[in-house]
Parts: C-alpha cells; structure tokens; sequence
C-alpha cells in the first residue's frame, strides 16, 4: 500500500467507526459495561486532558486494520505513527470534534517500540499511560467479534466524552463597568492558574501587541497560528514576533516555565539557524519564579555574547491593558473567550475562565 492510500485509509477508518460511534447506545457494549476492568481502563485512558496516550492506542487500532499482523505493543513503530496519525487520524478526529494535539501518539511514545509497564511508569499521568498499555494488551489478546467489540466501544467512550467538552457553556465575559486596571487583573489571574500548557499566556500576550500595534504598519505574528493544527511551522524566530515591510524587528518568548541556559542556549540555535542572532530577544515570563537559576540585572543577561531582556508578564498585562481603549481590552477578551472554547482546551480550563468571568 502507498503512502497516500495508507493514510487516507486510516482516516476513512477512524471517520467511519467515529460515525458508528454517534449511533451506538451503552446497551449495544452490555457485555463490556459490566466488566469493571475496561470500564476503569477506558476512563483512566480517555477522560483525562492529556491526549497521548489516546493517541497511542487510536495508533494502534489503525495500525491492525491496516495490518492485521502488526503487533502494536512490541513494535509500535512498525506502523508508521507519525505519518498515519498526523497525514490520516488526525483530520478524522478534527472534523468529528474530538480533542487531539499535533502529534498526540509521538509526545508520549518517540522513537518507543515496546509498550509496556516499563515505559508507561513515570509517565504523566501514569494511571493513562498503563490503561493504553492495558487496553492495548486487551485488543492485541481478543480475536474476531470480541476485538471488534472492544475497539467500538473505544470509539463510543471518546465519543462520549467529546460530547460531554462540547456541552460546557463558557460564560460570556462581561466587561461593561469594570477598568482596564480590573480587567487585566482578571485576564492575568486566569492565564497565569489556568495556562493550559502555556497557549493561554502566549495567545493573551499576542493579541495585546496585536492591538496595540492595530493602526501601526507593524504587523503581529505567531498569534494567530493554531497551536492544535498539524501545519506547525519549523522556521518561526520566536513565540511571537513584530515585522515591518515583512522583517522581524523584535521577537517575544513567552513562557510560565523556567527559562534556564539550556532555554537560552536553544533559542540561539534556532536564531543562528534563521541568520538572526542580531535580533532583539525579549522573554515574557514570571519573574522571579522563572528565571531563578538565572543571573538577570535589571532584567538583563548576557549569554554566550547575546543579549536577553527579561519583563514579568504579570506588569506586562496590566501596562498593555492600559494602552488600549476599552473597547479594544473588550475584543482581546471576547478573542479570548473564542479561543478558550475550542474542544482542544481542557474542561479545567473552562471552568476557569467561568470562575474569573462568569457572573456570580
């Protein structure tokens, strides 16, 4: 099989048992709900905001259609994750709403042949990591109707906890009567409790710039680039960067994780790899929880003959809010809100948001 039909096959099959899925009802799995075991396993494997692991185990299922000699838990590899996932799977989850990262089975399993005990300790959260492993080994076992059995119900339980995301209603954010002062407090509160692996911080800081800089012929970018698409782009100079006449002129780094030498020694490489050491690097994090292993002088270092400024993002939310005109602070809540409630964010982080801006 080509490498196009392969994926493309992986996607109509995940498409196809997601369609079976919608259709289905708890009493078509009677057998399976009674078994505690798999019932445990599947809500330690799908309810959980971390999507890897599920990843793996979809990986799986395709991978033995695809081949049915393919043995998933020794040889994970040999199906190509990778490219079957983000070129096929992923586009099935996507358009069935499902949440899902860029390369879901690869953040938890690169360059892992052997899913087992051994790789699924330590890894975060644990109790995800074994029940893949479990369920995996439950599949792999089953043969003929019973396999088919248990990979449906695979397919209704994620079915099932899409919808039950999809039905969280975020309050709508009410500005009216509040400063820009009591707003910024609002929108740093919830980025810096509720970060979602750092999307939130990065996606608040890029839609300030943007509006300040609105009537500029300075444009923002990295904003607006889907941090759960699969188009993730290699060459970006930093999280987020300014341009004029299509030039960077100053990049941000924004981050709510310690930045240490090895942070820095990374964004030089990636700056010499774009011939852009000369450019001015600023990074936009807590200070000092995140920069304690750092000799910062007036939110300064030097390191290894490059310069990098250091703000708080904390006095760079409430300085930015009060650039702007309240309507504008109005926008960048509402784009905000919009970008909270995309299925990808976590039900956690929903119920953030509704604590910080829903009326109470």
């Amino acid at each position: 099989m080509k490498v196009e039909e392969r994926n493309t096959s992986a996607r109509y099959y995940v498409n196809a048992k997601l369609e079976r899925a919608k259709a289905a009802k708890v009493e078509d799995f009677l057998d399976l709900v009674m078994v505690e075991e798999i019932n445990t396993l599947l809500t330690d494997l799908i309810e959980v905001n971390a999507k890897g692991f599920r990843g793996v185990v979809v990986t799986a299922i395709v991978g033995i259609h695809i081949n049915p000699k393919y043995d998933p838990l020794n040889n994970f590899y040999d199906c190509n994750p990778r490219s079957i996932f983000e070129e096929g799977i992923w586009y099935a989850l996507t358009e069935n709403a499902i949440p899902c990262g860029k390369s879901d089975p690869l953040n938890v399993a690169k360059n892992i042949n052997q899913l087992d005990e051994a790789w699924a300790t330590g890894r975060r959260p644990q109790s995800a990591a074994m029940a893949a492993v479990k369920f995996l080994r439950l599949v792999v076992q089953s043969k003929g109707k019973r396999r088919e059995q248990l990979i449906d119900y695979f397919f209704y339980k994620l079915i099932c906890y899409a919808q039950s995301l999809g039905s969280h209603v975020l309050a709508p954010a009410e500005s009216n009567g509040s400063s820009n002062r009591q707003l910024a407090e609002k929108l740093m509160r919830f980025s810096l409790n509720f970060p979602e692996s750092g999307n939130i911080p990065q996606y608040l800081i890029a839609k300030l710039i943007e509006e300040i800089f609105i009537s500029s012929p300075i444009k923002i970018c990295g904003g607006d680039e889907s941090v759960f698409g699969t188009n993730t782009t290699s060459k970006k100079p930093a999280d987020i960067w300014a341009e004029l006449d299509g030039q960077p002129i100053n990049l941000y780094e924004v981050t709510v994780k310690k930045v240490n030498h090895k942070r820095l020694d990374d964004c030089i490489d990636a700056l010499r790899a774009l011939n852009g050491l000369n450019m001015p690097v600023t990074f936009i994090c807590r200070i000092p929880e995140d920069t304690s292993e750092l000799n910062l002088i007036n939110g300064v270092i030097k390191y290894k003959g490059k310069v990098f400024d250091f703000v708080d993002i904390r006095e760079f939310i409430n300085s930015a809010s009060a650039l702007l005109m309240p309507v504008q602070l109005a926008e960048v809540i509402d784009m905000l809100a919009n970008f909270t409630s995309d299925i990808n964010v976590s039900l956690k982080t929903k119920e953030g948001w509704n604590s910080f801006f829903g009326n109470k």
